[in-house]
């Protein structure tokens, strides 16, 4: 199935723009549609809890502070927007057009702007997209934060494109699945065949860590080629750096412009959410990440 629709949260942040670019990147390739979001915190969120003896003045200077930053992250959000109207890849529609023909033309984005707390938005809106593009918590700059990239992950049910602070000059055209024999992974290449379909080069990565009783490498590439879809095999071995490290190793030695993955067990904070695989990629990773939870 491919990718029609796309939602991507525009936080205003400092060096955030990176994942509206990998946004308009797929959608170029698949003539889909973008919705870029802005949520603007409610006065209530925007200052943390108080105790008891803040003065009133507190309060106000706090507010003022929030409202001002706010708003200049909105400026920011609404720049990177018009940025991307103006560099002609798609063009706007804030509606659905009469037909579907129409539509499957060209790439196209719309704007919606929200009150609320952004986590818990994008994990609601985020429910009715095929994919929702996240930038990669942890790089360079002020970037949207973890817990948005966490209720996607967690809370929308769908697949998350994690994006890094900068784009190369490719993406999807050489696609790496890491894979270990489990429903996580299988989950992830489920996810990944709209870029699989369309990459020039399939490989997949198998560390010392697959699972015994799983699907094997071999197997996956079998079931790939029914597709259409010819993949060359990788096997690595995981370091004292962890296996989300060694994982993304693995993928910049094969040339990866992608990495589809899905979470991997260990014993670290959040695991239970995650996986420790999953955490070490997440915050390292020089390489757009195609993730399911």
């Amino acid at each position: 199935m491919a990718i029609r629709t796309i939602l991507v949260p525009v936080s205003g942040g400092v060096g955030g723009d990176s994942a509206l670019d990998a946004a308009l990147a797929i959608a170029g390739r698949s003539n889909a549609h973008i919705e870029a979001l802005h949520v603007v915190p409610s006065q209530g969120d925007m200052v943390p809890i108080l105790g008891e003896g803040a003065s009133a003045a507190l309060i106000e200077d706090l507010v003022t502070a929030a409202q001002r930053d706010a708003a200049l992250r909105t400026q920011r959000a609404e720049a990177a927007f018009a940025a991307a109207l103006a560099g002609g890849i798609v063009t706007r529609m804030d509606g659905p057009p009469a037909s579907i023909e129409a539509r499957l033309r060209h790439p196209t984005i719309n704007w919606r702007l929200v009150e609320g707390r952004e986590d818990e938005v994008v994990a609601r809106r985020g429910r009715l997209f095929d994919l929702i593009v996240v930038p990669r918590p942890g790089g360079e700059g002020d970037v949207a934060p973890e817990t948005t990239l966490e209720a996607a992950l967690v809370e929308s049910g769908r697949p998350v494109l994690v994006s890094p602070p900068v784009l190369g000059p490719t993406m999807a055209t050489r696609v790496a699945i890491a894979w270990n024999g489990s429903t996580a992974a299988a989950r992830a290449v489920a996810a990944a065949r709209p870029f699989l379909a369309k990459a020039q080069s399939v490989v997949i990565l198998e560390g010392d860590g697959a699972a015994a009783d799983g699907a094997t490498a071999e197997d996956l590439a079998a079931m790939l080629a029914w597709r259409g879809i010819a993949a060359g095999i990788h096997r690595f071995r995981s370091d004292g750096g962890g296996i989300g490290l060694s994982i993304l190793d693995a993928a910049n030695q094969a040339g990866a412009d992608l990495v589809v993955m899905g979470g991997y067990g260990h014993s670290r904070l959040r695991e239970m959410i995650f996986g420790g695989a999953t955490i070490d990629a997440m915050f390292e990773s020089n390489l757009p990440l195609l993730m399911t939870h």
